[in-house]
């Protein structure tokens, strides 16, 4: 008997260690995390266009987890990707806008938004040096715009901030060009660098992928962390020809070619229709592109171990004064640079293989200041103390849709004039189904039901007084924890030169409503 009972135990401990040692040889999952400049939460077939194609990314959702509530920091770029990076508020960094610009201004500007910091601080212990730090290689492709356009060195650059490569990364917004050399004739800033040795009608979307794939084959014996920020779609507009010609066909068809409808929205107009043909090619480049990256993972022996992320930096570019805008983001109300969800909601795909449900939606909200205690635990480091204060990790919600993060609210702040926005700076709470929007020009404040009204039509601030005073002071007493810096009263404002006091006629733009061109 007691020689059965040590064999017993001789053979389970046996196993406990083989157990052991293979939880040890099991190597980190790798992690990639896409972003796309400009996309809109309707972009995507699998979050209801019916004009774009995007066959890759729909076929990656029925195997990842999709939020539905998922939402940038800012309504503009820099703000949401040094959120991403840092884990914070971008009022927590005051990086509340793009390139360190204060926006408009002038005697047509009833504020003076404050002068925002445009490059990420050094001083902060980003994303990329958690996961360095952590036996990560990390590489960064695309678009950076995390620092200032007046600087010309590379002191915050891809490099400067926990990133062992950085290829195409620098500090402007968009590229001079889609198609190689990737540059403009007059605006030489926004030329791509590194990508000298490119080929004519060379694609930067396809450039950057093969990048991509390049990073990926390399035989290392570290985990790497691929941060691809593709350029794509934000402005210039420029599609390949034949895809150009592909969607031509497909408009016509479903006749909406030449269809120019539009939403007023303030002194603005929101696009109504997905029917810019240059977009759509951008977006279908955009999507085989991400097929290209999981298929070398595949071919790499990767994709079951691959971590991959696919989200955006704002709303889709669905607003101006005039009829061509981007895309639509319809039902949600209006689009980037706007605190209604047009402007800040995204879509999300988070791919953890084998961890996860597959082909799921989660329905909880979380935010950019999210992906960074997230991911952490994905890979199971430990924390930082103090580094992501805002950031709370969604772990939790892949694992179970319907877990709750316990979060009290998500807290916005835009304290700066836009040209694709003639609501002025603002801000914005959301707590479980309510969200309240407050103007600074004269502190108004609006309040919907998101649950019942998720393209924020009737405001209800009037009928739930006791709601608009909670939020509004949850928001207020945010600010000043997170020393959010509001805009300053204009002494010289000039109502005569105000462009939101302008009206606009609408004649010319309706003209064409129901005509093709």
């Amino acid at each position: 008997m007691k020689s059965l009972i040590f064999n017993s135990l001789f053979f389970l401990s046996l196993l406990l260690f083989s157990i052991n040692v293979e939880a040890k040889k099991k190597p980190k999952p790798n992690v990639i995390f896409i972003l796309v400049d400009d996309l809109g939460y309707m972009d995507l077939g699998c979050y209801g266009s019916s004009f774009y194609e995007t066959p890759n990314l729909d076929a990656l959702a029925k195997k990842s987890v999709k939020f539905t509530n998922a939402y940038a920091a800012s309504p503009v770029c820099s703000p949401t990707r040094s959120s991403i990076m840092t884990g914070k508020y971008p009022s927590r960094i005051k990086m509340t806008n793009h390139s360190g610009i204060i926006g408009p201004k002038g005697p047509g500007y009833k504020l003076l938004a404050p002068k925002p910091n445009g490059s990420l601080p050094l001083e902060e212990y980003t994303l990329a040096e958690a996961l360095r730090d952590n036996g990560y290689f990390t590489a960064h492709v695309g678009k950076w715009h995390l620092q200032s356009h007046h600087e010309k060195g590379t002191e915050h650059y891809p490099e400067a901030h926990g990133f062992d490569v950085n290829v195409a990364g620098h500090n402007a917004g968009q590229p001079g060009s889609y198609f190689f050399p990737y540059q403009h004739p007059e605006h030489k800033w926004s030329n791509v660098p590194g990508l000298e040795d490119g080929i004519p009608e060379e694609y930067l979307t396809d450039r950057l992928t093969t990048e991509a794939i390049s990073i990926i084959k390399e035989k290392r014996e570290k985990p790497f962390f691929l941060n691809l920020w593709f350029y794509t779609v934000h402005t210039p507009l420029e599609g390949k020809k034949e895809k150009i010609e592909k969607y031509r066909a497909k408009a016509e068809k479903m006749g909406i070619n030449g269809l120019h409808q539009g939403i007023p929205e303030h002194n603005h107009y929101h696009k109504k229709n997905q029917n810019n043909l240059n977009y759509a090619a951008m977006v279908e480049s955009m999507d085989e592109n991400i097929g290209r990256i999981i298929d070398a993972l595949k071919k790499e022996g990767l994709y079951d171990n691959t971590i991959i992320i696919v989200t955006s930096d704002n709303g889709g570019l669905s607003t101006g004064k005039g009829k061509y805008s981007a895309t639509s983001n319809l039902p949600l109300r209006a689009g980037k640079g706007w605190a209604y969800e047009g402007g800040i909601r995204e879509p999300l795909l988070v791919y953890w293989p084998n961890q996860t449900q597959e082909g799921v939606s989660c329905d909880e909200p979380v935010v950019s200041t999210d992906f960074y205690p997230t991911i952490l635990d994905m890979i199971g480091a430990k924390a930082v103390k103090n580094q992501y204060i805002d950031g709370i990790s969604f772990l939790p919600s892949l694992k179970n849709t319907n877990a709750s993060l316990k979060r009290e609210a998500i807290y916005f702040h835009y304290p700066h004039y836009h040209g694709l926005n003639s609501m002025g700076p603002s801000g914005a709470i959301r707590m479980g189904d309510y969200k309240l929007v407050e103007r600074f020009d004269d502190m108004s404040v609006e309040l919907y039901n998101l649950k019942t009204d998720v393209g924020e039509t009737k405001d209800i601030s009037n009928d739930f007084p006791k709601i608009t005073t909670k939020l509004k002071a949850k928001l207020h007493q945010w600010r000043e924890e997170s020393g959010a810096v509001m805009p300053t009263t204009n002494n010289n404002y000039d109502a005569s030169k105000d462009p939101n006091m302008i009206k606009k006629t609408v004649e010319e733009f309706f003209e064409n409503q129901t005509k093709s061109k």
